[in-house]
């Protein structure tokens, strides 16, 4: 299955990070937990879609937009 950004899935949906590109911010979302082969699920996207809401392991994430189009995934 081909990686996509964390960004193009709907609320509810899970899967695996598979790599954090990189950016200004991609060390600090690592050191968030956000790493290759951690699972995650969608917890609520705002309506203009600015901040989402992960669930990583046992805690919550808001990402921004722009942080999390560096994220991808496979989903489940």
């Amino acid at each position: 299955m081909e990686s996509t950004s964390i960004t193009k899935l709907r609320k509810g949906a899970s899967g695996i990070i598979t790599e954090i590109k990189h950016s200004a911010v991609s060390q600090r979302l690592i050191e968030m937990g956000l790493t290759p082969g951690t699972s995650f699920e969608i917890r609520s996207i705002s309506p203009f879609g600015d901040p989402i809401a992960i669930r990583l392991n046992d805690f919550a994430i808001s990402l921004r937009l722009s942080d999390a189009m560096n994220i991808m995934v496979n989903p489940n």
